[in-house]
């Protein structure tokens, strides 16, 4: 472990804007963003360019980081302890089913999903066509990135040729250039279609099992078509919360922090479908606002977030962490000088996890 020590504002005090309110809650107390940082991760553990983290809720203390230059996942035990290990893991068939990883969010028990800002080109060995969409992946190191002998002389006899579809459970192939991921409930997520400006809703329904290619029954509805943005290759993560039931939205595109009442709105049309089985169509009236205009108060285009009480943490490309209550009112924030920030996870508000894209490492903010 590298500690890079307390956080400064080399401009003095006019650096960080101060809480708007401080009586409303405790929790605005934030010493966190002005505590110490800790490297606790970096590319000796395979972390290549990574873009989310996620903390296993049946196993607290082991933290997966995504990293998309190399479709990896890098799980930490004993995250932050004097004894924490890593191990890097790309699925046998990663190239596909996790090419070029945005994000990542554990559901239900023994199972997470992830998001993959690809057009599906089998890293760069073929044309995109745009067969793409989030994964569902079991959480068992026995099972996650291991072939399935079985699936494999299943597929192998029914395909005339060798085939290794890895370890994923199931896949969904309607929303490429896809951003961001939060779970709902059972095998329901919901993710931010970057190929359609849109956000949507999957349900996985019934999995096939680790290594089949039974796709058939999922469901996709497309949600706010038009009225969210990507921008370059960034991340746009998403944060569900299930007792208001909104959807925290990173719309990186436009500058700000949207949230999507997903108790709004009515099934529309059919949509064209990639893979045969799949239902697919509009959702349309559903109700869409600004939480934050992070454009209009100097950030730059937020990337992460992280909802912990009653505060919306929140990385922003040009290396900002800043918080903001319920209301959208900032609380606070602080330049950590890293341009790379991506995904955050709040296990407390006063301790904050985050990757850097760019330097490939894993922070630890702490108070």
């Amino acid at each position: 472990m590298v500690v890079v020590g307390v956080v400064g504002c080399s401009g003095g005090a006019d650096d960080v804007k101060q809480p708007t309110d401080t009586t409303t809650s405790p929790t605005f107390a934030l010493a966190v963003l002005h505590g110490q940082v800790d490297v606790l991760g970096d590319a000796g553990d395979g972390l290549h360019g990574p873009t989310d983290l996620a903390f296993d809720p049946d196993d607290p203390g082991t933290l997966w980081v995504v990293s998309r230059d190399d479709d990896s996942v890098t799980r930490y035990a004993q995250a932050g302890e004097p004894d924490q290990q890593a191990e890097h893991i790309v699925d046998p068939y990663a190239l596909h089913f996790m090419e070029q990883v945005s994000s990542i969010a554990f559901g239900a028990p023994g199972r997470f999903a992830t998001c993959q800002d690809s057009r599906n080109t089998y890293d760069g060995s073929r044309s995109p066509n745009d067969f793409m969409g989030p994964t569902l992946w079991s959480s068992d190191p026995a099972v996650f990135g291991v072939s399935n002998p079985d699936a494999v002389a299943f597929l192998s006899a029914q395909y005339g040729f060798h085939v290794d579809l890895g370890s994923h459970l199931d896949m969904l192939h309607e929303t490429p250039l896809c951003r961001g991921i939060a779970w709902e409930a059972d095998n329901v997520y919901w993710v931010f279609d970057g190929a359609d400006d849109a956000l949507a809703r999957v349900d996985f329904r019934q999995d096939h099992g680790p290594g089949y290619d039974d796709h058939s029954d999922g469901v996709v509805e497309r949600w706010v078509e038009g009225e969210v943005a990507r921008q370059g290759s960034l991340a746009s993560h998403l944060e569900y919360d299930p007792q208001t039931a909104e959807l925290f939205v990173a719309d990186t595109g436009n500058g700000r922090i949207a949230v999507l009442d997903t108790t709004t709105g009515a099934r529309g049309a059919d949509l064209p479908t990639k893979e045969p089985g799949t239902e697919h169509y509009q959702w349309e009236g559903a109700v869409l606002t600004t939480l934050v205009d992070t454009a209009a108060i100097g950030l730059e285009a937020p990337v992460g977030l992280a909802l912990i009480d009653d505060l919306v943490f929140v990385t922003d490309a040009g290396g900002t962490v800043a918080a903001f209550d319920r209301t959208g009112a900032e609380v606070d924030r602080v330049d950590l000088g890293r341009p790379g920030l991506s995904g955050i996870v709040a296990r407390s508000a006063g301790e904050l996890w985050l990757v850097d894209r760019e330097a490939g490492e894993l922070l630890r903010l702490t108070k």
